[in-house]
C-alpha cells in the first residue's frame, strides 16, 4: 500500500465548533463552511479542517506547480524562500487567503 493508505473528504456547511485551519493557520469560526477530511497517513490516522477558499487555493497551487503528495504545499508552514512566491501566487489568484496568512507585497519605494 502507499504511504497514503486511505482519505475521504467532505464539504461541511457549518461548523458547529472552532477549528483551526491546516492550510492558513487560522480559526475557523462557528458556522462558517469548511471542508474536513481524514485519512491514515504512513500508519497513522488525522483528522483535519480547512476554510473552502483555503482548500481551493491549495489545490490550484498544487495543480499549478505539480506539488502533490509529500511536496504538497501547505501555506502556513511554508518557509521564507518559497513564502514570497506562494504569496505571489495567492495575491493574484486567491487574495482571501494572502489576506489569513498575512502576505503583502512590499511597496518598492522609486
Amino acid at each position: 500500500m502507499s504511504l497514503d493508505d486511505f482519505y475521504c473528504s467532505r464539504t461541511v456547511k457549518a461548523i458547529r465548533k472552532p477549528h483551526e485551519c491546516e492550510q492558513c493557520g487560522r480559526q475557523i469560526d462557528v458556522g462558517s463552511p469548511a471542508e474536513y477530511g481524514a485519512g491514515k497517513y504512513d500508519g497513522y490516522f488525522y483528522a483535519r479542517y480547512q476554510h473552502i477558499e483555503c482548500r481551493a487555493a491549495g489545490m490550484a497551487y498544487a495543480e499549478a506547480t505539480g506539488l502533490w503528495g509529500e511536496d504538497f504545499t501547505w501555506f502556513q508552514h511554508a518557509d521564507s524562500d518559497q513564502r514570497d512566491d506562494i504569496g505571489e501566487w495567492l495575491l493574484e489568484h486567491h487574495p482571501i487567503v494572502a489576506e489569513r496568512i498575512n502576505y503583502q507585497r512590499e511597496e518598492v519605494s522609486a
